[in-house]
């Protein structure tokens, strides 16, 4: 009876969980790409169009600004998100001086909203208030930084207002060093995730409470 207890419970509480993903996730997908195939204005109509919604959008010239803008967006992105984490992440693992000034800087994006951050970067890259203004207090009045009200620039902006929050999510060297390679493989040979998640606590129950670790080992996991 206790095995059988032990097989179905997990299954049991998460039943309910998969059963509403299933529906308003996967369910609403199916059902939107049904009705962008209808001639579904503001409300949902059920007159098959069939692919011509498509035709229409594939001959806008806002289409092909949009796809311009999201290959801009995703390719500097993930390039300069993956390599400036990489390498502050390989400047931390190496303890070097500042460490403990760095690392907040890109651990304190995590508490913070998206709504927050991007205030934040609004003012920050507003021309009247934010850096163009502060430089040319300072003196510096030919200086111009105006890329958030630039159609040509604007997309840049996004850029850098998105590889900040995320810095902290590639460092992925630093769960490494969090933990001894011996007692690693010393640990039972479940599957990754949880025998990196044992070693950790079997670490930090012999060496205390690291919580610079912490951290780091989710985004390991």
């Amino acid at each position: 009876m206790k095995n059988y207890l032990q097989l179905w419970l997990p299954r049991i509480v998460l039943a309910p969980s998969f059963f509403l993903i299933l529906v308003f996730v996967y369910g609403f997908i199916i059902y939107t790409g049904y009705l962008s195939m209808t001639d579904s204005r503001m409300l949902p109509t059920h007159e098959w169009m069939g692919w011509d919604n498509y035709f229409k959008i594939f001959r806008l010239r806002h289409w092909k600004i949009a796809v311009n803008n999201l290959f801009i967006f995703g390719f500097l992105y993930i390039v300069i998100s993956t390599l400036i984490g990489l390498l502050l992440a390989i400047l931390l693992d190496q303890k070097i001086r500042a460490e403990g000034i760095i690392r907040p800087i890109f651990l304190y994006p995590m508490a913070l909203s998206f709504i927050v951050t991007g205030t934040a970067w609004k003012w920050f890259l507003d021309p009247g208030i934010g850096i163009e203004n502060i430089v040319h207090l300072w003196g510096w009045e030919d200086f111009k930084f105006d890329w958030i009200k630039n159609r040509s620039y604007a997309i840049y902006t996004v850029v850098i207002a998105a590889v900040w929050p995320y810095l902290q999510t590639n460092h992925y060297p630093n769960a490494s060093s969090c933990l001894p390679i011996s007692l690693c493989n010393s640990c039972p040979p479940v599957n990754k995730g949880l025998r990196f998640g044992h070693c950790f606590n079997s670490w930090r129950s012999r060496k205390g409470d690291r919580t610079a670790c912490n951290i780091y080992v989710f985004v390991y996991l």
